[in-house]
């Protein structure tokens, strides 16, 4: 006991200090890497000097006189190191009495470990004088000594971590104390060490935790989109945001233009595929960039439950800032852009986080208070009531048990992600089939509700007058004037969003089918009303209304084909 308090108090200050020194030459990170490894080799003197007085002399390994001959000439070498740097520190006018720590590449640093590996005795032989048989320490007292040598580890970085809101440099933190942490845990004489650094690590992912949640919140679930977040399809066109510049000179504004033009275009350089990444990547909404970032980031450093928790709340906070987003651009833009926005970010959502590898799935309890009104009735009404017996009956124990009950409730992003996903395709395939089929939809869906309101369905649709022959040539004619431009325009959109041409195909597939049922649909309803001369019909405004339903599916195919 003395001499375990006599070292603490002689060392507890100095090795606190020096943690100090460290942290404001290295920094938070490289602090952690050099304090692990200070600590570490604290251990292993501290436990051959505690074992050089105390432990048992047969099982030493090593000559006395050497291990002192040799401590002593690395003393002589360390005396001289410090002298020389103090005295550089006094000749620069600093503070004569504090000592720079080495750094791990200077050679003072190397002389000392290449000294320390010729007196500091082999970890298998400190091992077995430290463990007994049973495998537990010989001395706890000393380990506790030692633990609280290496506590100063944890008050140090745990004074800097509260300050830290990087993510990345919490990040780092946490590894730099797992690489030193499974070091640590190869010796027995350096577990007080790994302790002190597995307490940090738990600090440190706390922090990283609270950092992350905190960031998701405000980047995500609170995220008000601006003008230039909803500039879709501009952002995937490259367009600038407008700004409003005053310009005294119309020539110096021309100039300027080219200069912001020239400097755009050697900063977006094509042939740069860095650059073509960043720029796809800044097209993304931002609420589902900061999620991809932050998971991303913490993946490695948290536990896998932990991580799977906030990845679940985070991808339904993304998948509802999605959708409002969406319903912006509709607004804004228009349908085609509002579908094809949604369906494009939630194929790079799902992608994205499929090598993480997670379920997404939880179960959440909620406590349910509806009954408890009737409960505490029948309490209040019960006269025989037992409210100290010791059994079932007890009156408390069944008003607890009849007033609030336990409601289970299944959470899987994962599937709503997908369910999302299904439901935003089906909305892209029914909004552009109905923009491809123009008045053609309305002729048809006018056809399905007269046929199917009237008993006498045949003659009712032949009289209608919707279904003139004049009319209907003249419906078939308009659309198809506008089928090439429409086909374009979707063909155009969806290059722009979606750039994998498979998955173009897999959403006009559908497309088609609708059309192409569609149309068969009005041939059908064409071939009941235009069996006579009556209501505008003969020969050859059935043969031309023919020839266009004809000819506009043969357009619509051969646009799918060309994905």
């Amino acid at each position: 006991n003395t001499y375990c308090g006599a070292r603490e108090t002689l060392l507890t200050a100095t090795v606190r200090r020096h943690m100090d020194i460290l942290k404001e030459r290295h920094g938070l990170v490289g602090m952690t890497r050099l304090a692990s490894l200070f600590l570490i080799r604290l251990c292993t003197v501290e436990t051959a000097l505690y074992l050089d007085f105390f432990g048992d002399p047969e099982k030493r390994r090593y000559p006395r006189k050497k291990t002192k001959g040799a401590l002593s000439q690395v003393d002589e070498e360390d005396e001289t190191k410090e002298g020389g740097d103090a005295a550089g520190e006094k000749k620069e006018g600093g503070d004569e009495g504090e000592k720079v720590p080495p750094s791990p590449g200077s050679p003072h640093f190397k002389r000392m470990g290449s000294a320390g590996s010729h007196t500091v005795p082999a970890a298998s032989a400190l091992a077995s004088q430290v463990l007994s048989e049973d495998a537990t320490y010989r001395d706890a007292e000393f380990q506790s000594a030692l633990g609280n040598l290496c506590s100063s580890l944890h008050r140090t970085v745990r004074r800097g971590l509260v300050s830290v809101l990087d993510l990345d440099v919490l990040c780092q933190v946490v590894s730099v104390l797992r690489e030193e942490r499974s070091v640590a845990n190869s010796s027995p004489t350096t577990l007080a060490a790994a302790r002190a650094v597995s307490g940090v690590i738990r600090d440190a992912q706390e922090r990283l935790i609270f950092c992350a949640n905190g960031a998701l919140h405000k980047e995500v679930a609170r995220f008000k989109p601006t003008i230039n977040d909803l500039n879709y399809p501009g952002k995937l066109l490259g367009e600038e945001p407008k700004v409003s510049i005053i310009i005294e000179d119309e020539s110096n504004s021309n100039k300027k233009k080219e200069e912001t033009t020239a400097e755009a275009k050697k900063e977006g350089d094509p042939n740069d595929a860095v650059a073509a990444q960043l720029r796809v990547y800044e097209s993304w909404f931002p609420p589902m960039r900061s999620v991809l970032r932050i998971l991303s980031k913490i993946f490695r450093v948290v536990e896998p439950r932990v991580f799977e928790d906030i990845a679940l709340s985070s991808v339904q906070s993304c998948t509802k800032s999605l959708k409002d987003g969406s319903v912006h651009i509709l607004r804004k833009s228009g349908q085609i852009h509002a579908d094809l926005f949604l369906v494009k970010h939630l194929l790079i959502l799902r992608e994205q986080l499929s090598p993480f590898d997670i379920q997404l799935r939880s179960v959440e309890r909620q406590l349910d208070f509806s009954e408890a009104g009737r409960a505490v009735t029948r309490f209040l009404a019960n006269r025989n009531r037992r409210l100290f017996s010791m059994s079932t009956e007890n009156a408390l124990i069944t008003l607890l048990r009849e007033g609030v009950s336990v409601q289970e409730s299944s959470v899987d992003s994962k599937r709503d992600l997908e369910d999302c996903l299904r439901s935003a395709c089906n909305d892209f395939i029914e909004h552009t089939s109905s923009t491809l089929l123009g008045p053609i939809g309305g002729f048809v869906d006018q056809c399905k509700n007269v046929a199917g309101s009237t008993s006498s369905s045949a003659d009712a649709l032949a009289r209608a007058p919707f279904t003139n022959g004049v009319v209907v040539k003249g419906v078939f004619a308009s659309a198809l004037q506008y089928l090439d431009g429409e086909l374009e325009n979707v063909s155009k959109q969806m290059n722009l969003y979606l750039e994998n041409a498979a998955t173009q195909g897999i959403l006009l597939k559908p497309v088609v089918r609708k059309v192409t049922r569609s149309l068969e649909e009005a041939k059908r309803f064409i071939g009941e009303v235009s069996q006579g001369e009556d209501n505008g019909w003969d020969l050859e405004v059935r043969s031309d209304v023919l020839k266009s339903i004809e000819e506009y599916e043969a357009k619509v195919k051969i646009a799918s084909s060309k994905k």
